[in-house]
């Protein structure tokens, strides 16, 4: 099964493109090969935040493959990291004997990297889709209600919900999830449980019961960003 991990970053919050000249971040979050080239890139900002997206993705797929472990990023090395088009990136994420391909998008607002635990010229045979939003302020502030949570989750979905944005990621990968079904977003619950005190990687409930969906949540700043894998695509044109 394709499992997949997310990450966004909106590239226009405070302090962004600075970072890369604050050392002590530098040393903490990449090892030196990374350093380097970061420090050498055209856009070291850039580079700096596709690097952290796409060692954050792969700590999401390695918490569903393994249980989540202590995240120290160094110990998620971005390698054979290049350009493929004039927006998109592809990167391979190594944590110890695990590999993980990573592809990242960028546009003036933010950087979204999807990774998988399959090579990713294997992702087209399955149902993955990827896709990001901004939120305007007035929605935000809309969302800030919890009497609105209340009417587009269950109770069961509500216990994972603590803030306005973490509502609003949820709300809208059930909606797309339901359009690549074709069916009722109230069929669907995104449960994210908690074991020891720590929180768990979210899973999908349809009609109450486990399903073989995959899904990954991810927001920062003004921007949410989700992706998703409801199966293999001949298994399931074969059983309509």
């Amino acid at each position: 099964m394709l499992l997949l991990g997310n990450d966004i970053v909106d590239v226009n919050q405070a302090g962004m493109r600075e970072k890369s000249k604050d050392t002590r971040f530098m040393q903490r979050v990449f090892t030196a090969a990374e350093q380097d080239c970061i420090n050498t890139a055209d856009n070291p900002a850039l580079t700096l935040w596709i690097f952290w997206a796409a060692k954050e993705s792969a700590f999401k797929l390695v918490s569903k493959m393994c249980g989540p472990p202590v995240f120290s990023h160094p110990k998620f090395e971005v390698s054979a990291f290049r350009q493929t088009a004039a927006s998109s990136f592809k990167a391979e994420v190594v944590y110890r004997n695990h590999s993980f391909s990573t592809l990242i998008t960028h546009t003036k607002g933010y950087i979204h990297a999807v990774g998988g635990n399959l090579p990713a010229d294997a992702w087209p045979q399955f149902l993955m889709i990827s896709d990001v939003r901004e939120i305007a302020p007035s929605v935000h502030a809309a969302w800030q209600n919890k009497a609105v949570w209340h009417k587009a989750f269950t109770p069961a979905e509500l216990e994972s919900i603590h803030h306005a944005t973490s509502a609003l990621v949820r709300f809208f990968c059930k909606k797309s999830i339901a359009a690549a079904l074709k069916i009722r977003t109230s069929q669907l619950q995104i449960i994210r449980p908690v074991e020891k005190k720590r929180p768990q990687p979210p899973f999908v409930l349809c009609n109450d019961r486990p399903c073989n969906i995959d899904i990954s949540l991810s927001h920062h700043g003004s921007w949410l960003g989700w992706c998703f894998n409801a199966g293999n695509r001949k298994k399931m044109a074969t059983s309509v």
